[in-house]
């Protein structure tokens, strides 16, 4: 293969990065995505060679590890020579690496348990790798952090029981092959022999010499098969004698004394670095970090009969005292729930399920599992609560179980008032009643609580979607309409404003999209600017994305800072610059407007000009009155000439979330630009309307409310994702769980795909969990971390939240996974300088990610974000504050919340502006700043009874 030439319509050779006895590794380019890949060529044309080398494709196909090297694609070149793309690494192989130098213990136990969790991987999935050796363990970046397993040629699975080699060769590398292997042991060969090979690996790491050596093969493999390798100790004394046992275990030559698989040796590992016996637990850490604690779903069953058996306190003394039979009964039909069976020394017997599917299967199961422990105890009072709750190995605890002792104190308060004392049907809460309506025979109760009866007889750019864009279908109509009532808006006497309300997921960005494309099509000379609101700074100055310190306008900041392409790690006097640029593409304003537009836009922004930069502003700048006042003339004046140039769209998404101050604004450009062609795009959830009851009161608004996704558009979305031999009855029963919703329906598409099909969820809940549930341990701490800044959340902000430890370094790793599995999507503009910005694909899987934060991670995670963002730069006083409120800090977030109110204020948002101060207050605001918050409140107060005053009588 020569430079220039492509493989397979998509692979272009740049040059030659390696050969050997099996063949030829190529750097290539991917015409599809631009990245580089490792692309080998089969070397050898016989058939058993080619064999191995399909076998090593589909093997790298099926795993998807950050830890193991990425599958790309494989097939045959027009002369049928096999080939294999993979991830293209630069680093160098731990082989090479020992060969200048042996590793110290950090670094060994780094390597293990990065190639342990490879491993893990694959013997989940029944893959021996089989060649584990320090040449296969690739150091991505020369950093042991960035280790990844390579050459799974000769590795077996349960579907391949005999070698893929030739006949009489051994498969393995002598020195570093288990005795079974070494012997051709097939039917004792398995994931213990990967263990051994590992026990090898991290033997040399720490000693820096093999665990086996010898001049000629046949003496290695005799010394492998009887001769046990010298202690770790021998050659380290220095190292703990509880890893000098590890290994040793590891490298047992019968494989029933070795860890079972790598995660056994994970486990394994993690007892001994929490032991602090061991010599290996880790020293006093200098910094916070949230744990790896997770609180999640759970359902918990309670039961206690009205007459339980007399007990001394003790629980051991209460299932003493309880029949053998019904102990044996108890477990015994707990079992196939999955339960979880504790005795409480009142006598409350307690069964726990988790982890057992989605949410609606789980709840079904414990409901099941309540109605059965009635038959087996009917003289008890059986509850059923479903919530939260971190699991710790022993009892959960959490708010759960606070639920379920409330609902069990009701049901023995209310069969105790009755004269037969029989207690009631098992009773659930109302997060239970919601999973199960669709399936159980539910009664409402007294006090906010139902009956369980009995089991029913029941049968910027387009989302993508499995790594393509998503199709658009179902929404033609919604979209000409809008298409038709701008161009009206655009050639028509007036302005207009549309107002497009949905539920999460219904399609509203992407009609938007799909619209933005379309008009720019069919009109190449519109303007277009898009500002977006954020949850978590729901309502503050600051609370649109890209909006910076000093402005209340979020809605326009954000939109203005859009269109003129700033990012919040630009120097101020290049903002400045890009500020000026916008203003310029205006042709109708002159050279000094066009400076003093500029400056008032920079106090939008939260860009600020000097104030020499034009004397009217630096007139303003002197009265914060007289600049309230000159802002929106400055807007107005912009917007004129901007839509004088032709078409102009402004598109403002998720408002239920922004300011009122540019909402004010935007109405009164509305008001006062006729004869121009502008228009304003609204995009908000359905609850707007509440959060601004009376914004638009005065002003037409055609508002288009986004209801369901029709039903063949939804089955014709799953047949193109999932293809035409799907069953109608499995299309059918995923447009019907989906209810319309388009995220819900493309998030079960996925779960289909990934082969997650039965055990789909039928909620949106049981679908995040389900999701989440599938993302390895590391990873989903790192998503609690960055569920804690929001939606939106910074690269560095996040390991903050994870400590300085070896687990930051690790979480990076999980980055590139997660925005492959389309959980997360990296921003091209930064709000911070030098910082790299991700979100969330969607806010409910932040929100998943979030609710599994135990109450003492929560807390610490938000002290330290707050404490993070401080240094980043975060002006936004209102976000500092409630992280620190979140935090248990309620003194900084006291200061905080002043500043948010005085910033508000300047905004001219008073009821902002109160309620900030309120908020302020309720904390326990001391002397100064406790006169200062009321002072802002009844300022804010006096103002708006003013103002609604005015309004009555204009009225």
């Amino acid at each position: 293969m020569r430079p220039g030439e492509v493989i397979d319509s998509r692979f272009e050779i740049e040059r030659v990065a390696a050969s050997g006895g099996m063949g030829t590794i190529y750097r290539a380019i991917d015409r599809t995505t631009g990245a580089p890949v490792a692309l080998k060529l089969l070397g050898q044309p016989d058939r058993s060679a080619a064999h191995r080398f399909e076998h090593e494709a589909r093997i790298l196909a099926e795993l998807d590890h950050p830890r193991i090297v990425r599958h790309v694609a494989h097939g045959v070149t027009p002369d049928e020579v096999p080939y294999l793309a993979m991830e293209w690494l630069e680093g160098e192989s731990l082989a090479q690496r020992l060969a200048r130098q042996k590793l110290d213990l950090e670094e060994s136990l780094a390597v293990l348990r990065a190639t342990a969790e490879a491993l893990g991987a694959a013997h989940a999935r029944g893959i021996v790798h089989r060649d584990i050796k320090p040449g296969n363990l690739l150091l991505v970046g020369g950093e042991v952090a960035g280790l990844k397993v390579l050459d799974f040629g000769i590795a077996r699975t349960k579907r391949t029981l005999g070698a893929l080699t030739r006949t009489g060769s051994v498969m393995g590398t002598p020195g570093y092959m288990a005795p079974e292997q070494a012997t051709g042991d097939r039917d004792r060969l398995d994931a213990r022999a990967d263990i051994f090979s590992l026990g090898a690996v991290v033997f040399e790491c720490l000693t820096g010499r093999p665990a086996f050596q010898g001049q000629h093969v046949m003496a290695l493999l005799a010394k492998l098969l009887m001769e046990d390798p010298p202690r770790v100790r021998h050659l380290r004394p220095e190292l703990p004698q509880e890893l000098d046992d590890f290994v040793a275990r590891m490298l047992a030559k019968d494989p029933e004394q070795r860890p079972r698989d790598g995660s056994a040796v994970l486990e394994a590992l993690d007892a001994l670095e929490r032991d602090p016996s061991s010599g290996l637990a880790a020293p006093p850490v200098l910094y916070e970090a949230i744990t790896t604690g997770e609180l999640r779903l759970l359902s918990m069953v309670a039961a206690k009969e009205l007459h339980p058996a007399s007990c001394d306190g003790s629980a051991n003394t209460l299932v003493a005292a309880m029949p053998g039979d019904l102990t044996r009964k108890l477990h015994t039909s707990a079992q196939p729930f999955g339960a979880r069976v504790d005795a409480l020394a009142d006598g409350t017997i307690v069964l726990s399920i988790a982890g057992v599917g989605d949410a609606v299967e789980q709840a079904a199961r414990a409901a099941r599992c309540a109605m059965k422990l009635g038959q087996i105890l009917p003289d008890a009072s059986v509850v059923l609560a479903t919530g939260r709750a971190e699991h710790t190995g022993s009892l959960p605890v959490g708010p759960v179980m606070d639920r379920a002792a409330a609902l069990l104190a009701l049901a023995e308060l209310e069969a105790r008032a009755r004269p037969e004392r029989k207690p009631d049907p098992v009773r659930i809460d109302d997060v239970t009643r919601s999973l199960l309506d669709a399936r159980f025979e539910i009664e409402a109760a007294r006090s906010g609580t139902f009956f369980l009866l009995q089991e029913r007889e029941v049968g910027r750019s387009a989302r993508t979607l499995l790594g393509k864009p998503s199709p658009y279908v179902g929404r033609d109509r919604e979209l000409r309409n809008l298409r038709e009532l701008l161009e009206d808006s655009f050639s028509g006497p007036e302005p207009r404003a549309i107002l497009i309300t949905g539920p999460p997921g219904i399609g509203k960005s992407r009609l938007r999209y799909e619209l933005i494309e379309v008009l720019r099509e069919r009109h190449p000379e519109i303007t277009v600017a898009v500002g977006r609101g954020d949850s978590l700074s729901a309502g503050s100055p600051f609370s649109l994305l890209g909006s910076s310190a000093g402005s209340p306008f979020s809605l326009l900041g954000s939109a203005l800072r859009g269109a003129a392409g700033i990012t919040g790690g630009e120097p101020a006097p290049a903002q400045r610059e890009r500020l000026l640029s916008l203003v310029a593409r205006a042709p109708a304003l002159g050279p000094g407007d066009r400076t003093r537009i500029a400056a008032f836009l920079g106090e939008i922004v939260g860009t600020p000009f000097p104030s020499e930069a034009d004397p009217r502003f630096q007139e303003a700048r002197q009265s914060p009155a007289l600049l309230a006042d000159q802002i929106p003339l400055a807007y107005l004046d912009f917007m004129e000439a901007a839509c004088a140039a032709g078409p102009y769209l402004l598109v403002l998404e998720d408002i239920q979330w922004g300011d009122a101050a540019s909402l004010k604004l935007i109405a009164r450009v509305l008001r006062e630009l006729r004869d121009l062609p502008f228009a304003v795009l609204y995009l908000a959830r359905v609850e707007v309307r509440k959060v601004f009851p009376i914004l638009w009161e005065g002003s037409e608004v055609h508002e288009m409310t986004l209801g369901a996704l029709p039903r063949r558009a939804a089955e014709e979305l799953v047949r193109q994702m999932l293809g035409d031999g799907l069953p109608p009855a499995e299309v059918a029963r995923l447009v019907e769980r989906a209810s319309g919703n388009a995220f819900y329906l493309e998030e079960l598409i996925r779960a289909v795909a990934e082969g997650r099909a039965d055990r789909l969820p039928e909620t949106i809940l049981g679908m995040v969990e389900a999701r989440l549930e599938a993302i390895p341990p590391e990873a989903r701490r790192l998503l609690r971390a960055a569920s804690v800044f929001g939606e939106t959340f910074w690269k560095q902000g996040a390991l903050a939240l994870l400590g300085d430890a070896g687990g930051s370094t690790l979480a990076v790793d999980w980055l590139p996974w997660m925005l492959q599995r389309e959980l997360l999507e990296r921003r091209e503009q930064s709000r911070f300088s030098d910082q790299e910005e991700y979100a969330f694909r969607h806010a409910l899987i932040r929100d998943g990610c979030y609710a599994m934060l135990p109450d003492h991670d929560r807390a610490l995670g938000h002290r330290l974000a707050a404490e993070w963002l401080l240094q980043a730069g975060e002006h936004d006083a209102k976000v500092l504050a409630e992280h620190f409120e979140r935090g248990g800090e309620p003194r900084l977030a006291v200061e905080f919340y002043l500043h948010a109110a005085e910033q508000a204020l300047a905004g001219s948002d008073s009821a902002a502006a109160s309620a900030l101060a309120e908020r302020g207050l309720a904390l326990g605001a001391e002397r100064d700043v406790e006169a200062a918050l009321r002072g802002i409140r009844e300022g804010a107060t006096s103002t708006l009874r003013k103002g609604g005053a005015a309004l009555s009588s204009s009225s």
